[in-house]
């Protein structure tokens, strides 16, 4: 049988794929300087009040590493500058990201589920596809499938934002200013300890990210991801952005 023909598409636009690297590298340094602050103080706490000694729902100890080794391993004050300056840089590389992109059409085409989509036969079909570590192909390689979708709109909107506001909640000099969101969390400790659950949920998208990179194929989604060409065996496609 002929081979079938392959196409070139541009499938991310300049600002997604400029973004997007600020955005892994800035994820990198907040996740690496996240666990140098972590080690320094290696437990995690429900409530207003933590210390060490006090009951707390999560010890590095219990892990087979002590206060004291985790202090060494860690540097709370190379951590917390570094933290602050890429949380910073994250917040307003997401910023731009989103105005960049929120005024046009073909944004919402491209991240919005249709509503054949979203139907259970649909999402069934794509569960089991990507269960069984199968690319998509033909004009479904063009654009992102549902469950990227999904996943995306979870990750951009609703995590994102959530580790931006438990992080402030935990800054003195924030909740200075707006003391309201300790309350809203519960007390510092419980923010600290959410933020965490966030950012473990965060490196779980990026490792199943980095599985989906090697399915589909790692050179062609770098390619796409550096130039916006993206190569797809279809008789026909439309090049999404």
């Amino acid at each position: 049988m002929p081979k079938p023909a392959k196409h070139w598409i541009y499938r991310h636009t300049p600002n997604a794929r400029i973004c997007h690297w600020i955005m892994v590298l800035s994820f990198f340094y907040l996740l690496y300087s996240g666990i140098m602050i972590f080690l320094h103080f290696p437990e995690l706490y429900w409530g207003k009040v933590g210390f060490q000694g006090y009951p707390a729902i999560f010890k590095l100890e219990d892990w087979g590493i002590s206060w004291e080794l985790a202090e060494e391993l860690g540097d709370r004050r190379w951590g917390r500058n570094y933290h602050y300056m890429f949380a910073w840089i994250f917040l307003i590389n997401g910023l731009i990201y989103i105005l960049w992109n929120g005024w046009q059409k073909k944004f919402y085409r491209k991240m919005l589920p249709t509503k054949q989509e979203l139907s259970p036969p649909h999402l069934k079909s794509e569960l089991k596809r990507h269960m069984k570590f199968r690319a998509a192909e033909g004009s479904a390689a063009a654009k992102y499938n549902v469950l990227q979708k999904l996943t995306y709109l979870i990750v951009l909107f609703i995590l994102f934002p959530f580790m931006i506001i438990s992080g402030f909640a935990q800054m003195p000099a924030f909740t200075a200013i707006s003391p309201e969101l300790i309350d809203m969390f519960g007390g510092r400790q419980t923010a600290r300890t959410l933020h965490v659950i966030c950012s473990l949920l965060l490196v779980l998208f990026v490792v199943v990210h980095l599985v989906q990179m090697v399915v589909t194929g790692v050179l062609n989604q770098l390619r796409g991801m550096i130039t916006g060409k993206y190569e797809i065996t279809s008789e026909s496609s439309e090049a999404s952005s």
